[in-house]
């Protein structure tokens, strides 16, 4: 399949393939799911944490006797029954962490790629070059874009510049990687894939 390769002015500079054998194929959901499922678990702090019986402050005394006074039994003042008392099996700080062989990874990440090219999310255009970090600038060169889709979009760059990554930083709902950099979930999760024409090539030769 191929990609117009648009200009900051919205004209067309030629085109960018991407080969049929590779990203024409079904797009395996399965694998791609189990793939963003692991990025979000790695990325949950796991802090949560309740008092347990033990861990809140009161007296461990009995509040009155256990019979002959006609009423239920009770325990300490910080029994998990009472009002402010602990809090029984409440969650306890652990790691979410998961595991994701490193060729899962990478195939995943071809998926997100296929599942984009074949849905139509994926423009290609000229590298941004900007002489100083200002956002208008990045705001008028992806214009072409912003305009026909008002979605989240993930930029990929073949390497960072310090301007163009200070001038994008401020734009809401835009994301900035590079081709080496780039991962199942970061395609996944954003709407629009916008890829600078000199990131595209590496990545085609990634999967050759």
């Amino acid at each position: 399949m191929k990609i117009k390769v648009l200009k900051a002015d919205d004209n067309q500079a030629g085109t960018v393939e991407f080969p049929d054998e590779i990203f024409a194929a079904p797009v395996n959901e399965t694998l791609l799911w189990e793939a963003v499922e692991t990025y979000r678990a790695n990325m949950r702090k796991g802090t949560a944490k309740t008092k347990s019986r033990g861990e809140v402050e009161g007296s461990s005394r009995k509040l009155f006797p256990q019979k002959h006074l006609g009423r239920a039994r009770v325990g300490a003042r910080r029994s998990p029954t009472r009002v402010h008392g602990g809090v029984a099996h409440g969650p306890r700080p652990r790691s979410y962490r998961k595991g994701l062989p490193a060729k899962m990874r990478r195939r995943a990440l071809l998926e997100a790629l296929k599942q984009k090219l074949q849905t139509g999310n994926v423009v290609v255009m000229e590298d941004i070059e900007l002489e100083e970090p200002k956002t208008r600038f990045v705001v008028q060169a992806l214009a072409p874009v912003r305009e026909k889709e008002s979605g989240s979009m993930l930029v990929v760059a073949r390497e960072y510049s310090p301007e163009l990554v200070r001038a994008s930083r401020n734009i809401p709902a835009l994301d900035l990687m590079t081709e080496a950099d780039l991962n199942a979930y970061a395609v996944w999760r954003r709407q629009k894939l916008v890829l600078f024409k000199s990131a595209c090539k590496p990545l085609v030769e990634r999967y050759r």
